[in-house]
């Protein structure tokens, strides 16, 4: 039965790739604003904003769309 009660599944893994996703998100932010450090600030916060979100999107996307087992027909 392992650790984990009767009826709750086990959610460490969907936590620690979730927990990956957000570090990502955030290391991307800083690598983009510090590389825009030339360009005006509200480009500058925009582009750092939009970016990451729209990585993660991307990464979950070719995982639904890829890697997830039990989905061939």
């Amino acid at each position: 039965m392992g650790n984990t009660p009767a009826g709750r599944p086990n959610l460490s893994k969907p936590l620690i790739m979730g927990a990956v996703l957000a570090v990502l998100g955030v290391v991307l932010f800083l690598v983009i604003y510090i590389a825009l450090a030339e360009s005006e600030a509200i480009i500058r916060l925009f582009v750092a904003m939009c970016v990451p979100p729209a990585v993660i999107a991307a990464i979950i996307g070719v995982y639904v769309l890829v890697a997830r087992p039990g989905n061939s027909q």
